[in-house]
């Protein structure tokens, strides 16, 4: 539906040297990339299980998100690097957020007590508000509104990096 300004597929080397995270649907993996543009830059990669990937339902909703992530404009999205398929199958390489997830940091204030100041929860929630402005404002060729709505925001899909940054 989406994914008819998809930008171009671009082929990466990528290295895999970690997973980051898996889930019914794939995977995510820290990858460095041999070569070419990006040469020895490290992202995060994600790809679909190889049975998800026999599902054309499954491969639009990939294909929708590439699109829509590429195409949002905003500090508190992760940017899209490149997408493609390799011998592993079809990927999304986007930057690596050096930094801890918001369920991690959550958890970590539960079991130590020390519960969140309340501005560090009011620059986290700012952020995500942000990041997610961004999302519903995108807009279609013609200028309409596109309607987005996230429909997985959870702590675990928050990132914060080391820096404060939340994506």
């Amino acid at each position: 539906m989406l994914h008819s300004a998809l930008p171009p597929a671009e082929a990466l080397d990528l290295v895999p040297l970690a997973d980051i995270a898996r889930g019914g649907m794939g995977m995510v993996q820290l990858c460095r990339v041999s070569g070419g543009r990006l040469d020895r830059r490290a992202l995060a990669v994600k790809r679909l299980n190889p049975a998800i990937e026999q599902e054309p339902e499954f491969v639009n909703m990939f294909l929708d998100e590439t699109w829509i992530t590429a195409t949002i404009d905003s500090p508190h999205v992760v940017k899209v690097e490149a997408w493609g398929r390799d011998d592993y199958g079809m990927y999304l390489a986007v930057e690596l957020v050096e930094g801890v997830s918001l369920s991690r940091l959550v958890k970590e204030s539960r079991e130590k007590q020390e519960p969140f100041a309340e501005r560090t929860v009011a620059n986290i929630a700012s952020q995500i508000c942000d990041g997610l402005h961004a999302a519903h404002d995108l807009r279609g060729e013609n200028g309409a509104p596109l309607g987005l709505v996230h429909r997985d925001l959870t702590p675990g899909n928050v990132l914060v990096s080391f820096e404060g940054m939340v994506k």
